[in-house]
């Protein structure tokens, strides 16, 4: 199983040891980015990045890239027999902080090196997810845009998403005991 914790976890210990990321509570370089898909209250809270990320100033010499998780959406699945199954779409960005006065040749290449960044953390999915026979990423799932510019504009980056499946026969089944007569 994979909860939203979990998740955001995953996700979390992958920014703080990827060494072009180096998130640390020190230097944050990691946040969330919570999406309703509901149609009629369509939202994004983009608190968390921009309090934290988007106006930062990055000292010479040190990374500027970031990660940022978007919460995971869920659908349920049932086969019409005794199968249930949790379709969970994810979806991560990977952005590059460029510098004032930056040119057109640095956009390509923050946008190269975030697709790069983005492709390793996916491996890295891959790798930890394929001990858990229950949790399954799938590849054909996977799918990449370019973004940026967003926040002061000198922000570029890759977004990735990707849809993995987890059982949920046992957590849709009633329960009496957690209810009261």
């Amino acid at each position: 199983m994979l909860r939203h914790s979990q998740y955001v976890a995953l996700f979390r210990d992958l920014a703080t040891r990827h060494h072009k990321i180096q998130h640390s509570p020190q230097v944050s370089r990691f946040a969330r980015v919570v999406v309703s898909i509901d149609p009629f209250q369509k939202q994004v809270d983009l608190a968390e990045m921009a309090q934290t990320q988007l106006g930062r100033h990055y000292a010479p010499g040190s990374t500027s890239q970031m990660l940022v998780v978007e919460s995971c959406h869920t659908q349920y699945l049932d086969n019409g027999g005794d199968n249930k199954q949790r379709r969970r779409s994810g979806a991560f960005y990977v952005f590059e902080k460029l510098p004032k006065n930056f040119t057109e040749d640095q956009v390509e290449a923050a946008i190269d090196a975030t697709e790069q960044t983005g492709e390793q953390i996916l491996a890295a999915v891959l790798h930890q997810l394929s001990g858990q026979v229950k949790v399954r990423l799938d590849e054909k799932s996977i799918s990449s845009d370019t973004i940026g510019p967003i926040g002061d504009g000198t922000w570029y980056g890759t977004r990735f998403d990707f849809d993995f499946t987890n059982p949920a026969s046992a957590a849709l089944a009633y329960n009496p005991a957690a209810f009261s007569i």
